[in-house]
């Protein structure tokens, strides 16, 4: 009755809420989303989806439809990877990718995913977490390495990698390479965004011990940060291993009393129909991370 092709535009269109996510999902335009969707409509004669709702909603044919079409769209992705077919996985994958991943050895996973996957394409983002987040719940991206663990709904998660929090100074800009809450010079610390754990508890925990708010400078690029904590700006919060060979060459590591738990990075990636690709993407940056 109707073809594999556009079993998957009303899968998605329903999964996504959204003729044009889904448009972007599927590498095509709205108006084709829309032709499929009313051709399909044509056949059943009867609305697949409430368009006047904001989202817009399944009707109870559409529901219908739905469990139908992801069974028989997780059995095709079963099929293939039976067959050893899913590494020939050809489209593109709408990744997010925090800074942090990007300075140490997101070059290599997409040297692995790429070995992998010939024929995959990566749309890459480079963002903050709650960007990111909000990115996947409005399925703008298909997956993200990002900070977690976090729930997600309708995606997966498998952790990466923990990177310790470290201050990073010139030389001299603070007496013995000593940052501690007794001592905290009148200088600057730069970091990251304000909707971001270092910022908000590194706030918090010294507006509590020292009873005033103190200067933080935020960023969300880490090479800005590097930059400013190079030109004496203040003093650098960063992952260890995010700084570039300029920084790690010119910047000290400051010993400090400020306990500070480490930055822990997860893959999140698509679960359901068409997930295996995205879980296989996953493990890869797993295997990376753990050796980066």
């Amino acid at each position: 009755m109707f073809s594999f092709r556009s079993l998957e535009v009303f899968y998605w269109t329903a999964h996504l809420r959204s003729f044009s996510r889904a448009a972007d999902k599927l590498s095509t335009t709205q108006p084709t989303i829309s032709q499929r969707i009313g051709a399909m409509e044509v056949v059943l004669g009867s609305p697949l989806f409430d368009r006047s709702a904001k989202p817009i909603a399944l009707t109870a044919t559409g529901r219908t439809l739905f469990g139908h079409a992801e069974l028989l769209l997780r059995q095709v992705a079963a099929m293939e990877r039976d067959l050893g077919l899913s590494n020939r996985f050809e489209g593109t994958v709408r990744l997010g990718v925090s800074e942090t991943i990007v300075q140490t050895w997101l070059a290599t996973f997409l040297e692995q995913a790429a070995h992998h996957f010939p024929k995959l394409d990566v749309d890459m983002t480079v963002d903050v977490t709650p960007s990111m987040l909000n990115a996947l719940r409005d399925g703008e991206i298909d997956m993200a390495l990002m900070l977690g663990p976090t729930i997600v709904e309708g995606f997966s998660c498998i952790k990466l990698k923990d990177y310790a929090l470290k201050f990073y100074a010139i030389p001299d800009l603070v007496p013995n390479d000593v940052f501690s809450l007794d001592s905290v010079p009148p200088i600057p610390i730069i970091t990251y965004p304000r909707n971001t754990y270092p910022y908000t508890y590194l706030r918090e925990t010294m507006l509590r011990k020292l009873g005033r708010i103190p200067r933080i400078f935020t960023n969300s690029s880490i090479s800005t940060i590097e930059k400013m904590a190079l030109d004496g700006l203040g003093v650098a919060l960063v992952a260890e291993g995010a700084l570039s060979g300029q920084g790690l060459n010119k910047l000290r590591i400051l010993k400090s009393d400020i306990e500070l738990q480490p930055l822990s990075f997860y893959a999140y990636f698509q679960a359901g129909v068409r997930g295996e690709v995205f879980e296989q993407l996953a493990h890869i940056a797993s295997e990376v991370a753990s050796r980066g």
